[in-house]
């Protein structure tokens, strides 16, 4: 994988009127990178990472609206993505990779998964390996091999200014999937004796902003849409 923060991911498609080879758009691995990890805008343009790591249960709420609800109810869930299908959320659980259907059941431990500290996607064309942020500063990311839990790092250039703008937003919580936005938001309201404060996930598309996890007191972090754009996955902390 020399070079894959430069390499293209595509090469030229044949033009079918002028049977002349033209290239086809090109896609840097960055570029790929930040597009897995929901982060279609410029890093630059993005807020900062949330250091803190959270885990509770998987809520889940659909766009076009109604109440969330809950996927799981054992805790100590982080870091949920979508499949490439839909059908499934991969979320991390203490030192591995699980499974959870969305149509019910229990969760299923998919590969053991030591030193991965989040999840950042799949790609549409390797359905089987899923993009991980690593607890490494000298690699700090890689790409894990579901079936076989093997981990090939990737290289990373210390140096380089893109690089790093790209590995603080993916280390962060806000995503932007072309048009649409998740991110995360602090509440608060008067209690008793102090005000109560809590963050709540809210999402903008073609309209003003909504608040899609209505979590009402307690944290909601770590949000993901789903490829269809239909769903979006969260952590509602314990």
């Amino acid at each position: 994988m020399t070079g894959w923060w430069a390499r293209l991911a595509h090469g030229g498609a044949m033009a079918a009127l002028l049977l002349i080879q033209t290239p086809a758009p090109k896609e840097t691995f960055l570029e790929k990178l930040l597009r897995i990890a929901g982060l279609t805008a410029a890093p630059s343009q993005m807020r900062g990472p949330s250091e803190e790591v959270l885990s509770g249960n998987i809520w889940m709420a659909q766009v076009a609206g109604g109440a969330p609800k809950a996927l799981t109810s054992d805790g100590d869930y982080r870091s949920p993505v979508f499949s490439v299908s839909d059908a499934t959320i991969y979320a991390l659980r203490q030192n591995a990779i699980v499974r959870v259907p969305l149509r019910g059941g229990a969760a299923a431990k998919v590969s053991a998964a030591p030193g991965v500290v989040k999840l950042v996607g799949f790609d549409r064309s390797s359905p089987d390996e899923i993009v991980v942020l690593l607890d490494d500063a000298g690699s700090p990311l890689g790409v894990l091999a579901l079936r076989s839990g093997a981990i090939t790092r990737l290289p990373y250039d210390r140096g380089s200014v893109e690089q790093q703008r790209a590995l603080t937003q993916v280390r962060g919580q806000d995503r932007v999937y072309g048009k649409t936005t998740l991110y995360i938001k602090t509440e608060t309201r008067q209690g008793l004796s102090r005000p109560i404060e809590w963050t709540d996930v809210y999402i903008q598309s073609d309209g003003p902003p909504r608040n899609i996890s209505v979590c009402d007191g307690v944290n909601c972090v770590q949000p993901a849409l789903s490829p269809d754009g239909r769903m979006v996955a969260f952590i509602k902390v314990e």
